[in-house]
């Protein structure tokens, strides 16, 4: 009788640290995953602010780049 009665205990005692355990685990991997990319665009731009970090290059349109045009005929 002793044996059921701790087996009931410990499996409640299990459920409930176990549950801890878990919502620990969560919000630990949660704040890995934000990592320092949120907590620096969170404090340096307010919501709806636009940033570009870099200007794309200048490059001329060379239309002798488009590679070569083939005429063809259709044959019946």
């Amino acid at each position: 009788m002793k044996f059921f009665l701790f087996l009931i205990v410990f499996y409640f005692v299990f459920r409930f640290l176990s549950r801890i355990f878990y919502m620990f685990l969560l919000n630990k991997i949660k704040k890995h995953q934000a990592g320092p990319y949120d907590k620096k665009r969170s404090k340096r731009y307010k919501e709806g602010e636009v940033s570009i970090d870099k200007m794309p290059k200048n490059k001329s349109n060379d239309k002798n780049n488009l590679g070569d045009y083939v005429d063809y005929e259709e044959i019946d």
